[in-house]
This record gives structure tokens, C-alpha cells and sequence, in this order.
């Protein structure tokens, strides 16, 4: 009984999803008939954009052509799940709604491709299965720029559109084990551990293109014209997100509170909480991003867009209101009290640096908040690693950030260490219940 209730929740999950693709599909009718957006062209500029930061979708070929790729990309990832028969846990969805956020900001249906091709390489090298590796590989698009920067780039490498492919099947193969390595730097803390990795290997990657003369122009083009309809867009998307938690949640908000008290780390909320609160959390998540941006006057765009889709997607793998508020203001703080004050960029750094939640949820809201301030200070001055050719910036920042202060707050903090402790106590109990659960 239990296991049919369990799969009628599923269903009803991914009805939701399918709600989203379908009104996706309405706004693509409602740019070709109300704007009159040639969606082809527009397609075609996306596709062959450089893609580095920061380059707005929105504005390179319009909202028509921006929601027609970031369609083309839910539904890839979504069927390449389906398909390998990988489970629509907390880290699926993060993987699903990061990538579907990127698809206005850096990622196209054409410049991820080499990136997957890589880990099905390296799968079969291995002699593993794509579905084990699938998640860091579709994490790993954050370097999709690479591809477009060499492949589109004018007057740099003979057969350019190889060099481009070969570099992104290299990619791919190489970020499943880079991947596993990073994330004993920082713990777990930074919840974008394949930004980190990304950020390490695009640092690599962007050395050895400039030892042959292979220079990235800085970009910062952003959109300004579409911020009243990406509102009401989002609105809708994260109503579909509550209404249909709500159903699956029995038609309550029941657990929620619990959910909220989550700490963040190593935190799947599939099988702490089920669907339905997952979902609903999602949803409000959603919503409290956008008035983030709203309330200091930042109009929604691609970047921002990116920014708000990943909240939405890790609201299923550790971030709550309670542990990403802290971050929020941390940063707010930098920009008002260092250089850094420049508004898109406070926005922007502070929806991707709730990536430092466990922070917050383990050690307290004052150490969540030094987090934040910290990682505005050391966001802003790593792009020029990775030549702006990581989308995952801030996870590059946020691991940096979390591993500098893991032994400060353990060292000053005695109250979180005996926290941290009892919850990775608490995990390993419960992860042995799940496992018990699998067998009988």
C-alpha cells in the first residue's frame, strides 16, 4: 500500500514538471505571435554566441528563443534521466533546474552535447555505468563556454568547431573524478562542489589557451526589457511548484516546519520529507529569490534567472529560508560596507552564494552571515582564473570560501563542532535506516 501511495506521490511530481513544459511551450506561441520574435534567427545567435560570462540569452536572441533552448535542455536532461532510470531525488532536481536556470546564461543544446559525449566515454573506459556518473557530467556544463569560446571565436585555432568538440569530450571525461576529489576541500559546505571542481579545471583549461595566445574578451551583456513578463513567468512556474506539493502533501502544508529546520549538509529532502514538501519548498524558495532581486530593485534577466532556477533546484538538497537568509544578508552587508556595492553583481552573488547554506545550518546564523560577507569580497575577484569561461563562479568562490573558514568556526565555535558532530552522527543512522529499508 505504502509503495502505491509512493508512486501515485511520483506521478503526481511529475505532473508538475510536465505543467512546466507545457507553459514553457505557450510562452514560445506568445513570442512569435504578441512580440513577433524571429525565433530562428534568435536561436541561431544563441547557439553561436561565445556563451562566456556574462552573456544574457534574453538579449542575444530574445525571450522566444531563450525559453525555446531552455526547453530543449529540461527535456534533454529530463528524458537522459528518465531513460538511465535514475531516481528523482534531491540532487536530480538540482541538476535539472541548475541546468534549466543556465540555459539563459552560458548553456545551449549545443555546447553542453560534447560535455555528456565525455562522460560516456569515460563510463565505458571505466567500465561503469553513465547513470552513476550522469549527475557530475550534467554539472560539468558549467564549462559549456569552452566550447563556444573556441568553436565560434574568430581568427583563433584551424578547425575550430573539432578543437571545440574535443575540449568538451575531454571535459567530460575528466570531471567525474576531479569531482569526487574536490569535495574533501570543503566538506560538503559549499553545496556547488562540481563549481569548485569547475572553477580548479577552468583555471587549468584557461592557462593553457593563453600559453597559445588565446585571450577571452570580458562581456557583460544583460537584457533589460523583459522583466514584468519573466515575473509573472516565474510566479506561475512557482505556483505550479506549491500547488501540486500541496496536493501531494495531502492537501497541507503539514512537516514543513520541519522541513525548514533542515541544516543543509549532505541534506536529500526526497527521502527526509517526501515529495510533496520538497516541492513545496521549491516553490516558496522560488519566490523568496525573486524578492531578493526585486526588493533591491534588480530586474530579472538570464544571469538572474540562472541565479533563481538554482535556488529553486537545491530547495530540494539543502536549502531552506532559514539557512540561506544569513548568506543573503552577509552579502548584503559586503556590498553596502566594501567596494563591491554594484547592485546586479550583490544580486547575483547572493542568490549562487546561498551555496554556503550549511554553513548557516551548522555553525549558526552569525557564521552564515561572515560566510556571505566573505564570499562577495572573494567572488568578485576570481573570475579572471577561469578567463569567465565558468558559469559556476561562485561555486568556485563558495568552496574556496567554506574550506578557508571549516577550521576558524571549528576552532572558535565550540557549541557548532558538538552540532556538527551530533548531525553527522544523526545522518549516518539515518542513511544506515534507509539502506535496511532497501533490503527488506
Amino acid at each position: 500500500m505504502d509503495n502505491l501511495q509512493e508512486k501515485r506521490k511520483l506521478h503526481a511530481f511529475e505532473l508538475g514538471i510536465l505543467l512546466i513544459f507545457l507553459f514553457i511551450i505557450s510562452l514560445l506561441f506568445y513570442g512569435k505571435i504578441i512580440l513577433k520574435e524571429n525565433i530562428f534567427i534568435g536561436f541561431s545567435n544563441i547557439l553561436t554566441s561565445q556563451a562566456g560570462l556574462i552573456t544574457d540569452f534574453l538579449m542575444v536572441g530574445g525571450l522566444t528563443a531563450g525559453f525555446l533552448n531552455s526547453l530543449l535542455i529540461l527535456l534533454f536532461n529530463y528524458f537522459i534521466i528518465k531513460y538511465l532510470n535514475i531516481e528523482l531525488k534531491g540532487m536530480a532536481l538540482a541538476s535539472l533546474f541548475t541546468s534549466f536556470g543556465f540555459s539563459f546564461f552560458g548553456k545551449n543544446i549545443l555546447n553542453i552535447l560534447p560535455i555528456y559525449i565525455g562522460g560516456i566515454f569515460y563510463s565505458m573506459y571505466e567500465h561503469i555505468k553513465f547513470k552513476d556518473i550522469f549527475l557530475p557530467v550534467s554539472f560539468a556544463t558549467a564549462l559549456a563556454p569552452f566550447i563556444s569560446e573556441v568553436a565560434f571565436r574568430t581568427n583563433t585555432f584551424e578547425f575550430s568547431y573539432i578543437n571545440g568538440i574535443i575540449l568538451g569530450i575531454i571535459i567530460g571525461f575528466i570531471i567525474a573524478p576531479l569531482a569526487k576529489k574536490m569535495k574533501s576541500f570543503h566538506e560538503g559546505y559549499n553545496l556547488y562542489n562540481l563549481g569548485f571542481t569547475a572553477g580548479i579545471l577552468g583555471l587549468v583549461l584557461n592557462c593553457i589557451l593563453k600559453a597559445y595566445h588565446f585571450e577571452v574578451a570580458s562581456r557583460k551583456i544583460l537584457s533589460t526589457q523583459y522583466n514584468h513578463i519573466l515575473q509573472i513567468c516565474c510566479t506561475i512556474i512557482f505556483m505550479i511548484f506549491i500547488i501540486v506539493g500541496f496536493y501531494i502533501n495531502d492537501n497541507s502544508f503539514s512537516g514543513y516546519k520541519e522541513l525548514v529546520k533542515a541544516k543543509g549538509l549532505e541534506s536529500d529532502f526526497i527521502p527526509m520529507f517526501g515529495y510533496g514538501l520538497t516541492f513545496i519548498n521549491m516553490g516558496l524558495m522560488g519566490f523568496l529569490a525573486m524578492l531578493f532581486s526585486l526588493t533591491l530593485n534588480q530586474s530579472l534577466n538570464g544571469p538572474i534567472l540562472a541565479g533563481i532556477f538554482t535556488v529553486v533546484g537545491f530547495a530540494a538538497h539543502g536549502k531552506t529560508p532559514f539557512n540561506t537568509a544569513p548568506v543573503l544578508i552577509g552579502i548584503i552587508l559586503s556590498g553596502v560596507t566594501t567596494i563591491h556595492n554594484d547592485i546586479f553583481t550583490i544580486v547575483l552573488s547572493g542568490l549562487f552564494g546561498t551555496s554556503l547554506a550549511p554553513i548557516a545550518g551548522i555553525f549558526g546564523p552569525f557564521w552564515g552571515i561572515i560566510a556571505g560577507w566573505l564570499h562577495l569580497t572573494v567572488v568578485t575577484n576570481i573570475g579572471t582564473l577561469h578567463g569567465g569561461l565558468n558559469l559556476y563562479n561562485n561555486g568556485f568562490s563558495a568552496g574556496i570560501v567554506a574550506s578557508f573558514l571549516l577550521p576558524i568556526m571549528r576552532t572558535f565555535n565550540e557549541r557548532g563542532l558538538k552540532r556538527e558532530l551530533r548531525f553527522l552522527k544523526t545522518r549516518k543512522e539515518f542513511l544506515g535506516m534507509i539502506k535496511k529499508e532497501d533490503f527488506e
